[in-house]
């Protein structure tokens, strides 16, 4: 244990931050020494033993966060037909906060369950994935395509009536939202199509070489 009797200590800023450490004996005071802030701490530290901490080198953060399958992924191959994953990127792509509630919806005149997503703060989406065109136009066909009803039906599925109800390849997507900005970014958004194969590269054909 370290001590210092009778001893004071003044920390100068006009001198750079100085300490000087003066001894009062017999009436009469008398400097000791005049160190910096940095070499008094460590004579300090060295006096009594005890080294100072070491710099703690903090390795920067890892983001851990699975990242979503987006067309092209193997998990999400480009062929021309509407998935999740596609459809999400599609929407979020087009500016539209998108994302699936966790939740899904059985219509009884509908082959598939749909998927339903927030948009927005405040609207949804209902998205019903047939495993090709053809399974969505024999349902297609039986329905009123505004009120996504059959045909005759003046009650059906829903009790809000959609706002817009969109079709796509193998997706029949139904919106329920008041603002027509929203429903229009949507509607060009979708009819946009699939994420289609990538395109095989075209051969080039250079002209034959002539002689002179």
């Amino acid at each position: 244990m370290c001590s210092f009797t009778s001893t004071s200590i003044t920390i100068s800023r006009s001198s750079g931050c100085n300490v000087r450490v003066s001894q009062k004996k017999n009436g009469r005071t008398r400097t000791v020494a005049a160190l910096s802030v940095v070499a008094f701490v460590t004579a300090f530290a060295s006096a009594c033993g005890e080294k100072p901490a070491p710099a703690m080198n903090t390795p920067p953060a890892v983001d851990t966060t699975p990242r979503a399958a987006a067309p092209g992924d193997p998990a999400c191959p480009r062929d021309g037909l509407w998935k999740s994953c596609a459809l999400v990127d599609r929407i979020v792509h087009a500016g539209l906060f998108f994302k699936a509630a966790d939740d899904t919806v059985v219509v009884k005149y509908l082959q598939p369950k749909g998927i339903k997503y927030q948009v927005g703060l405040s609207a949804s989406l209902i998205a019903f994935y047939y495993p090709d065109t053809t399974a969505l136009l024999s349902d297609w066909k039986k329905l009123d395509t505004l009120r996504l009803t059959p045909v005759g039906d003046t009650v059906g599925a829903w009790t809000t009536p959609p706002g817009d109800v969109i079709r796509s390849s193998n997706l029949v997507a139904v919106f329920f939202s008041n603002d027509l900005l929203q429903r229009e970014r949507m509607r060009l958004a979708i009819t946009a199509g699939a994420p289609q194969p990538p395109s095989a590269p075209v051969p080039q054909v250079l002209p034959p070489t002539t002689t002179h």
